[in-house]
């Protein structure tokens, strides 16, 4: 009996299904990794702009995907790189610009980096010492550009347009560092940005104005240096005005105008001159020249020509010329008349007197000219200048009533004034040797109103000898010109109703007297025929 089961084995396998594909959890977060890189790669590149190279003399703090690009205090860009030029004189900074900042990569872009910078004119980057040096820009309006030229400076007003740059030129190197302000009428309204001379050896200084300011700019502005201080002195005053300690320390310079006619506007680097003060400012109207025989203690730029007292021009420039003094002066706008033909102007300086102590007020304010208006006329070029004493005496030159004095000899001379009853009513204007030799003849002007003061039988006499009597020994003394003059000068007198004689005409001759008899003293008459 054969074994059914031995020879049949009973296969107990089970087949079981294929199963499908697995991912472990493991991969899961490399996989999320990978993802949320390519998130960010594809975001980089859609923000990502252009990339720019700016040249810098040094790049100090400039690190490579961490320093930043910042425009108006958003993030515009990032470093990407820093490295040396071939000659290694200047660095160049890589940088990725933002898609949204792709338009900052245009000519005129000004790049410059953001560092401490500790002065009296600008303190600025103040940030950085906590954020580190950041790179900045000011937006340009040229055509796309990818190399740059970084600047040293930080620029007068990052968040505007450029500014207009001009050029003040002087004689001399002024007192004004960079950095120092441009103001407007007590505004600021720029900035001097550099300072050096020229290749013709002229000092100048460059100016940037403000975009918003620079229609304020015309042709006809007046630029000045502001005076580090104001001081003012007077009966019970004494006052001392610093208008700011940046201006004291770095200087200061003011624009304005002083005519109705501003003028056209200006061009990038347009020039004006510098002038040292205000009073010079002032002085707008053409140069004109005055003639003096000497002229000491003028000064330039500080002298002043007045009218009845109110500053109203400046000398600008004193030089000698085949023995005589060139001064050249300009006048304030509105006071053109003082420079018509017949003008007067004369020197004041301090003159003393027995009679008469003037000028006094030039000890502080220093000598200044006169100016006496003329007539009417032309406006002129050129003026002969007069010393204080002449022009005293060009009232009785060109309207007195004259006489002649003669004197076997005498020290009086022009100048000397002549009284009557202690009352001066002219004045002696010329003095010359009598015809042959024989004497000195005396021109004495006396004012029209007065003429008619004098009859044939007036007395003339010496006043200013010094006459010292006692008992029967009688000193006269006879004085020297200058004495003569401030002792009192010459005297008339005229003898009262029939006595005084007939009118005279102009150029009549007297006898000058040394001394007066007493009863010419006692010659006050009430009335005299012809007197107004």
């Amino acid at each position: 009996m054969t074994n059914k089961s031995s020879s049949n084995p009973e296969d107990h396998g089970v087949i079981a299904p294929r199963r499908g594909f697995r991912l472990s959890w493991v991969w899961l977060f490399p996989l999320m990794a990978a993802f949320a890189a390519s998130v960010m790669f594809y975001r980089n590149w859609r923000e990502d702009g252009p990339t720019v190279y700016v040249q810098f003399d040094s790049a100090p703090g400039m690190k490579p995907e961490k320093t930043l690009l910042i425009y108006r205090g958003v993030v515009a860009g990032r470093v990407t790189g820093v490295q040396l030029d071939k000659s290694l004189d200047k660095a160049l900074v890589k940088v990725r610009l933002k898609k949204y900042a792709e338009d900052l990569a245009r000519e005129g872009t000004v790049f410059w980096i953001d560092q401490p910078v500790f002065n009296l004119a600008k303190p600025s980057g103040i940030q950085s010492l906590i954020e580190g040096n950041s790179l900045q820009a000011k937006k340009g309006s040229g055509q796309p550009a990818y190399y740059f030229v970084g600047s040293d400076e930080v620029p007068l007003d990052p968040l505007e347009g450029d500014p207009l740059t001009i050029r003040l030129t002087s004689t001399r190197n002024p007192f004004v560092e960079r950095g120092s302000e441009v103001t407007y009428r007590g505004i600021t309204v720029g900035a001097v940005r550099k300072k050096g001379i020229d290749e013709q050896g002229i000092p100048y200084l460059d100016v940037s104005v403000a975009k918003r300011y620079a229609a304020l700019i015309r042709s006809n502005a007046r630029f000045w240096i502001l005076p580090p201080f104001t001081m003012k002195m007077g009966s019970g005053i004494f006052e001392i005005d610093v208008d700011s300690l940046k201006n004291f320390l770095l200087g200061g310079i003011a624009v304005d105008y002083f005519e109705a006619d501003h003028g056209a506007p200006v061009a990038e680097g347009c020039q004006f001159a510098l002038l040292a003060n205000k009073e010079s400012a002032l002085a707008v109207s053409d140069p004109f020249v005055l003639e003096f025989k000497n002229a000491q203690g003028i000064r330039e730029g500080m002298t002043q020509l007045r009218y009845l007292g109110v500053p109203v021009g400046l000398v600008e420039k004193v030089t000698a010329s085949q023995g005589k003094v060139l001064v050249t002066a300009r006048l304030q706008a509105g006071y053109e008349s003082l420079r018509r033909k017949g003008s007067v102007f004369s020197i004041i300086k301090p003159l003393f007197e027995l009679q008469k102590v003037s000028g006094l007020e030039t000890i502080v304010s220093g000598i200044y000219i006169d100016c006496i208006p003329g007539p009417g006329g032309a406006v002129a070029d050129r003026f002969a200048g007069t010393n204080q004493e002449d022009a005293d005496m060009i009232e009785y030159e060109q309207g007195g009533f004259e006489v002649t004095l003669r004197s076997p000899a005498t020290k009086i001379s022009a100048g000397t004034p002549v009284l009557y009853r202690g009352v001066r009513v002219g004045k002696i204007t010329r003095k010359e040797l009598a015809k042959g030799g024989g004497g000195v003849n005396l021109t004495a002007s006396i004012k029209r109103e007065y003429a008619s003061l004098l009859r044939e039988n007036t007395r003339f006499w010496n006043a200013g000898g010094v006459r010292i009597s006692g008992g029967l020994i009688q000193l006269n003394v006879q004085a020297s010109a200058l004495e003569s003059r401030a002792l009192g000068g010459i005297e008339f007198a005229t003898p009262e109703g029939a006595a005084a004689g007939g009118g005279i005409k102009e150029g009549h001759l007297y006898d000058l007297y040394d001394a007066p008899r007493k009863d010419w003293l006692q010659w006050l008459p009430q009335n005299i025929p012809g007197k107004k």
